[in-house]
């Protein structure tokens, strides 16, 4: 199953960096609120991540306006460093979409062995299945997955953004 972690050496307090990340994630909208905004342009522009800020921990995914079953879930930790923070985060899918495409290549996989056992021809069909259901896996989270990276390592490591917060 596609997982992807890496981490971010920051050089600024924690506090700092965690008002950052606050800043780029919104709560899940209502049902309602959902629905609607799927209709209407953004007047003016939303965080783009949505999910939980926690004091030294976050949880939130992108905020896209297309379907992507393979979105990558982003779980990350603050941990101090003498030089900062260091970030370290994990992706990966959704646990029902992990759970499904492990039993749809599992079966079509089976299946293609199977075939291929007997010495049968149709082999290349559930092989060509297997192939095309990794790649499209593959290439829906890890396509959302270098996305989510770049908005997060541009918002933490972009001296633009005044590192001083107003406590």
């Amino acid at each position: 199953m596609p997982f992807y972690r890496f981490h971010i050496e920051v050089a600024l307090p924690q506090q700092v960096v965690m008002e950052r990340i606050r800043a780029l994630v919104r709560k899940q909208p209502g049902f309602w609120q959902s629905f609607g905004e799927q209709w209407k342009p953004q007047d003016p522009p939303s965080p783009p991540f949505i999910g939980s800020v926690e004091e030294e921990s976050f949880k939130f995914y992108r905020d896209i306006r297309y379907r992507n079953s393979f979105l990558p879930r982003v779980q990350g930790r603050l941990v101090a460093t003498p030089t900062g923070t260091r970030v370290n985060v994990i992706m990966f899918l959704h646990p029902f979409v992990a759970v499904f495409v492990t039993f749809w290549l599992g079966m079509v996989g089976f299946g293609a062995l199977t075939i291929f056992s007997a010495g049968d021809l149709f082999t290349l069909i559930p092989a060509g299945m297997f192939l095309f259901g990794a790649a499209l896996t593959c290439g829906g989270f890890f396509s959302e997955a270098f996305k989510a990276k770049r908005i997060l390592s541009d918002a933490l490591l972009d001296p633009a953004i005044p590192s001083v917060t107003n406590c």
